[in-house]
């Protein structure tokens, strides 16, 4: 049984005490507590990728499929809202290239190359991956720093 009221919940705690005295058996009550998750329930299923965090990542063009590959140590999908941003060179391409808006599911045009455990590990494997597969649309020098580190 379940009690909200605090006063109640006392009151049966002292007659439960009372009882178990007078029996000479030992009643002890149960207060279940609710759980926070029954209270709280997911409002929207987010794909996998939303949520990866420290990866080297893969864009591709719905439109001509260029491509880049680019490092995130935050979430991918803040990583993404950035790229909706005029300093970023996938709307750059879009603009120039297509003349048109970056399209509304640009999270769907990404994919991890590689998980990683810090910036660095990040950097290496971003510059790896660049100089590997030499993608048209990275236009960053970021990677030269890694390039020096090596």
């Amino acid at each position: 049984m379940l009690f909200k009221d605090k006063n109640f919940a006392n009151s049966v705690k002292q007659q439960l005490c009372e009882l178990s005295s007078r029996i000479s058996i030992k009643i002890k009550p149960l207060f279940p507590s609710r759980k926070i998750c029954e209270d709280l329930k997911m409002t929207e299923c987010k794909p996998r990728i939303v949520n990866q965090q420290c990866v080297v990542y893969k864009f591709k063009c719905n439109v001509c499929y260029a491509w880049c590959i680019g490092y995130t140590c935050g979430h991918l999908y803040e990583r993404v809202v950035g790229h909706k941003r005029e300093s970023s060179s996938i709307y750059r391409h879009y603009k120039s290239k297509h003349k048109s808006r970056i399209p509304e599911k640009l999270l769907d045009h990404f994919h991890v190359l590689e998980k990683c455990s810090n910036k660095f590990d990040c950097l290496t494997k971003e510059l790896l991956f660049v100089g590997q597969q030499k993608p048209e649309l990275n236009v960053q020098s970021d990677s030269i720093t890694a390039k020096v580190l090596i």
